[in-house]
């Protein structure tokens, strides 16, 4: 049985991510890593994907929540035979992104029972390869190996009682009151085959240091009191640091694939990949909280990857695969029916000029904060800002990546801008050869070309692309960039008109143009988070304050947030979590503690 993408909560060790539903069933997991094949899919088919269940048997009722700081994820049950708590967590280990350690793909569940004598049943039934291979299960001493194709999981218990059923292994037990049961899942072709409780609640614990203390860490010495935000502010840091994957330092935009968005709908994609943009604005949205290494490494993984020469192109694979081929899996039914299920992301192959001007920015935050750029990253930022210079004029797919166009998307213009203006930026405050002169030549002409062909006055506002009157929320970052003032009559103007055309219950859509796809979508939280932004820097702080608190009841119970939302089924959709709502979260609150102190000093 399907649940709401919100019933989920996340864990992780910086290599995957397991979605845990708030009945105890492990729905979606992907081993050795984030963009490998699937192990567990029942979130893309309720029949054929595979789960890892604990729950007490009949009826009963639970909550989730977080160990206070961390990614530990606790579900309470309460049932007619007793109260249960499950907790859910994989070991992380503490060094750096750069130092090769052996990797240990594992996940360790406690189930204990808090009062009465619960009967708790399991069911450990994994579908390796996105569930298109056979699965095969055996005992091995106290162990049992699951296996398919050329995978291999390992399932110890510090208890007995299961038994293995065809392709699965099942079990029911009754705990005794206070009784602990701990639950190994280990991945990889050999061993472990016995569990050691004390090892396991020692890994529990050094999870837990592991995630208060990097909640806790300052690299940047900005101090932020994010006062009654704190909670979600936290819990938004810990989903983009989960995104981040250990190996390179790429950062995922999301956990998922194939997550709809709209019911039903077709447009499911990808989306555990690293896209430049997603990507520029995490380690970004990390460094405003005090992160500086996550930029660091971002950067590192970018220049191994443009340092052959090669083009920034959208998006990348986790290690910096430049063919992520889109395929369908026909086999899989989709979240309640929304098909096809897509693994890969032709988008890789989409020109979307916006992404040159994201990476710069992000570049020119970097030099702010470490007061420096490495001379030898500065040829390819160079040739990043000479490829702007050149092509700037080209129609592209957008930032929202459709497939209908080419066209001359507005967004995309302004972001050339952003690209060469903060090539220059950096070029003087660090003496690097540059051909300034066209650059500035080319920065100027730009802002002339969007000004004239990107403004629409019958709309009295910037439009979505050249030649149409169609509205997009993107423009509401033009003054987010500086490309104009806040306060500009057409800054403001292009605002109320989206307010009036794309949103609804406060959330904004992207747009409302044909776009070359099939079906409908949700609102683009992210989109609101842009519109929050622009109300706080207007100073129109209550109303911000406001919309941001009407945001927030968008997250689910874990201040988890998906894609979109839904304002007339109240339903989270697309895929989930969502790197680039967050990132509009913690953008927005900071701005807004920003500027209370700012008129609190006034």
């Amino acid at each position: 049985m399907y649940k709401k993408i919100g019933d989920y909560g996340i864990i992780g060790n910086f290599h995957t991510i397991a979605l845990v539903g708030r009945d105890g069933s492990i729905d979606w997991m992907c081993l050795p890593h984030l963009d490998s094949s699937s192990i567990f899919a029942a979130l893309l088919d309720d029949r054929k994907g595979g789960c890892f269940r604990v729950c007490p048997e009949g009826e009963w009722d639970s909550t989730s929540s977080y160990i206070s700081g961390t990614n530990v994820l606790v579900t309470t049950f309460r049932a007619s035979s007793g109260n249960v708590k499950l907790t859910d967590f994989m070991p992380v280990s503490r060094g750096t992104e750069r130092e090769a350690q052996p990797e240990r793909h594992e996940l360790y569940r406690l189930i204990e029972a808090v009062e009465g004598e619960p009967d708790v049943r399991l069911l450990f039934a994994p579908r390796f390869d996105y569930a298109r291979s056979e699965t095969r299960v055996e005992k091995a001493g106290a162990a049992f190996v699951a296996s398919g194709g050329n995978q291999r999981a390992v399932l110890c218990s510090s208890r007995t009682g299961l038994e293995i059923n065809g392709d699965r292994v099942e079990g029911r037990w009754r705990l005794a009151g206070g009784e602990r049961v701990w639950l190994h899942l280990y991945y990889g072709l050999h061993g472990p085959y016995d569990l050691d409780p004390d090892k396991a609640r020692r890994l529990l614990e050094s999870a837990g240091r592991y995630w208060r203390e990097w909640l806790a860490t300052n690299e940047t010495g900005i101090e932020i009191d994010p006062g009654p935000f704190r909670w979600m502010i936290d819990r938004s840091a810990l989903v983009l640091k989960l995104l981040i994957f250990k190996p390179s330092g790429a950062v995922a935009a999301a956990a998922t694939t194939s997550l709809p968005e709209v019911i039903g709908g077709d447009r499911n994609w990808d989306y555990r990949f690293s896209w430049v943009r997603d990507s520029s604005m995490t380690v970004e949205a990390l460094n405003n909280l005090g992160h500086l290494s996550e930029m660091e490494d971002y950067f590192r993984w970018i220049e191994g990857i443009i340092g052959g020469g090669r083009r920034l192109q959208v998006l990348y694979g986790l290690r910096g695969e430049t063919d992520v081929t889109e395929t369908v899996l026909p086999h899989l039914n989709g979240y309640k029916g929304s098909r096809p299920v897509r693994i890969g992301n032709a988008a890789a192959g989409q020109m979307q000029l916006d992404i040159f001007g994201e990476f710069m920015d992000v570049a020119m935050r970097l030099s702010d904060y470490a007061g420096e750029i490495r001379y030898v990253l500065w040829p390819y930022l160079r040739e990043i800002c000479d490829t702007v210079a050149d092509c700037w004029t080209a129609g592209d797919s957008g930032i929202w990546e459709v497939r209908g166009g080419p066209f001359q998307f507005v967004y995309s213009k302004v972001m050339c801008w952003v690209a060469l203006d903060r090539g220059l930026a950096i070029a003087r405050r660090h003496g690097f050869p540059a051909d300034r002169e066209k650059w500035e030549s080319v920065r100027d002409s730009i802002r002339k070309n969007v000004l004239e062909k990107g403004w629409n006055n019958g709309k009295r506002s910037f439009v979505q692309h050249y030649g149409t009157d169609e509205l997009d929320a993107s423009a509401l970052l033009i003054p987010a960039y500086g490309f104009l003032p806040f306060d500009d009559p057409r800054v403001v103007a292009t605002a109320e008109a989206l307010s009036r055309e794309l949103s609804v219950d406060g959330l904004f859509y992207r747009y409302r143009s044909d776009d070359a796809l099939a079906g409908r979508e949700g609102a683009f939280l992210a989109c609101t988070f842009w519109y929050v932004q622009y109300l706080i820097a207007r100073g129109m702080l209550y109303d911000a304050e406001l919309l941001l608190l009407r945001t927030e009841k968008c997250a689910n119970c874990l201040g988890l947030f998906a894609e979109q939302y839904d304002p007339v089924w109240k339903e989270s959709l697309g895929n989930f979590p969502q790197a680039l709502t967050h990132i509009g979260y913690i953008n927005c609150v900071l701005a807004l503690i920003r500027a209370k102190a700012k008129k609190a000093a006034c």
